[in-house]
Formats: structure tokens, C-alpha cells, sequence
């Protein structure tokens, strides 16, 4: 008789054990999903920041550049630019 209480027992700990470690494995799980999109974030800002800095100027100095030269030769340039917005 003790030892089937002892056998009942062991058994109700073990699965109190298991439902206990998957809750818990549950509650990491969240929190380190939580605290990696943080830190992509965090990355991703620095990285457009960086971005922004270094290539973007470039960018925007070589698109200026083409409404500049809208002509491609003589021209009034500042008209051919509005036709061609206009246009677009």
C-alpha cells in the first residue's frame, strides 16, 4: 500500500514537474522574442542612421544632378525640369 502511494505520487510531482518546465520554457521563450526584436530594432536604426548619413546625400546629389541637366544640352534646364514633372 506505501508503495503504491509512493509510485501515485512520484507520478503526480513528475507531471506537475513537466507542465511546470513548459510554462517556464514558455515564459523565456516570450521574453527572449522580445528582447531580440529590441535589439533588431535598436541595429536597424543605427544601420538607416548610418545609411542616411553616408549614401543618401549621394543619392539625392546625383537625382539633383539629372533635374539640373534636363536638357542634355543648351537649354533653359529649370523649364525642361517643370515640363517633364508636369508631364510625369
Amino acid at each position: 500500500m506505501l508503495s503504491t502511494a509512493f509510485t501515485f505520487g512520484s507520478i503526480i510531482l513528475a507531471i506537475i514537474a513537466v507542465i511546470a518546465g513548459f510554462a517556464w520554457s514558455k515564459v523565456v521563450a516570450y521574453k527572449a522574442e522580445e528582447e531580440a526584436k529590441k535589439v533588431a530594432k535598436d541595429c536597424a536604426d543605427v544601420y538607416i542612421e548610418d545609411w542616411l548619413a553616408k549614401k543618401a546625400p549621394g543619392i539625392i546629389r546625383s537625382r539633383v544632378d539629372f533635374i539640373l541637366d534636363a536638357t542634355l544640352g543648351p537649354g533653359d534646364d529649370a523649364k525642361a525640369a517643370d515640363d517633364i514633372g508636369k508631364e510625369a
